[in-house]
């Protein structure tokens, strides 16, 4: 019987072993230690204040900030999916993969050095760059984008959400289909257009700004700068530019159902007949170095004297 006994328990051993062999019982659970590792991630390391971050969700939230340490922190996870990671001294990338054709609920949080470029994308969620002063590339499908203190080429989009910003220099360009577009403090070179939604551009400082709507009204308070060329265009809404006393530009003025209303004193060019449809005005500020377009469909053109405490 002792005999038997123990061979009933050496093939047991070996049926055991057979099913799950001890070097496959350990990769077993070193995959699971990874799929875990996968869909979170929590680590911080050195960081080049030249380096670039790229980072893409799928359902989830982006938010980027900046601090004075060389270093980054990447924290992110997954509710399903795995959170997939190329990190290094240079370069971060970050991005979620699909498992089984699911990915639910993520949250990328990444702090890392002033300076870096900072490019951020979310299909369904907000996205967040505060703080880095370099280039900011941020875009969101179905979201809200917002960026304050970016520099060089700042590309900001949403499709479906809104777009708010602050402390921008350089390039900037900023597109919505339907949603609002807020920008304050810039300096540089402006285009903003939305297809459902307003525009406010205040506390700019350009030679060059373009800023349109379809459904929405255009606000703009800023400089005219000698020379410079400032677009504005609405097709259902009002056109507010709040501008400098002291401006010097030649304005051409265009409303199909609306009026002018301005603080400035105009003298109109000869032979002008505005009270046919579209009503036009061309007219001359101080020495008229700059070119200013103003247009809308069913709005009012409305002109201010900008306070000199506005800046």
């Amino acid at each position: 019987m002792t005999g038997m006994r123990l061979s009933v328990i050496l093939g047991a051993i070996v049926a055991i072993g057979v099913l799950e062999p001890p070097s496959a019982l350990a990769q077993r659970e070193r995959d699971g230690e990874r799929e875990q590792a996968q869909s979170r991630i929590d680590t911080t390391f050195t960081f080049s204040r030249t380096g670039v971050v790229d980072l893409t969700q799928i359902s989830g939230d982006v938010i980027v900030t900046a601090w004075e340490r060389g270093e980054a922190r990447v924290r992110a996870y997954t509710e399903r999916g795995r959170v997939r990671s190329n990190l290094s001294s240079s370069r971060i990338s970050v991005n979620v993969e699909r498992v089984r054709g699911r990915v639910g609920d993520s949250r990328f949080e990444v702090s890392v050095p002033v300076g870096v470029r900072v490019i951020a994308r979310s299909t369904s969620g907000d996205v967040s760059v505060r703080g880095t002063r370099g280039q900011v590339d941020a875009r969101s499908t179905s979201g809200d984008v917002e960026v304050t203190d970016a520099t060089e080429r700042v590309l900001l989009e949403s499709v479906s959400g809104d777009v708010r910003a602050s402390q921008l220099t350089g390039e900037v360009r900023i597109e919505s289909v339907s949603g609002t577009i807020e920008a304050r403090d810039v300096t540089g070179d402006v285009r903003a257009e939305t297809t459902s939604g307003d525009v406010s551009l205040t506390r700019a400082t350009s030679k060059s700004v373009y800023v349109a709507t379809v459904s929405g009204e255009v606000e703009y308070e800023g400089n005219i700068d000698a020379g410079g060329r400032y677009e504005f265009r609405a097709h259902s809404g009002d056109v507010r530019l709040e501008i400098p006393e002291n401006s010097s530009a030649q304005f051409s003025v265009q409303t199909y159902s609306g009026s002018l209303d301005t603080e400035f004193p105009l003298t109109l060019q000869p032979g002008q007949r505005t009270s046919q449809r579209p009503r036009r005005f061309e007219f001359t500020l101080g020495g008229g170095s700059a070119r200013v377009t103003a247009e809308s469909f069913s709005g009012d053109i409305v002109l201010t004297r900008r306070a000199r405490s506005s800046r």
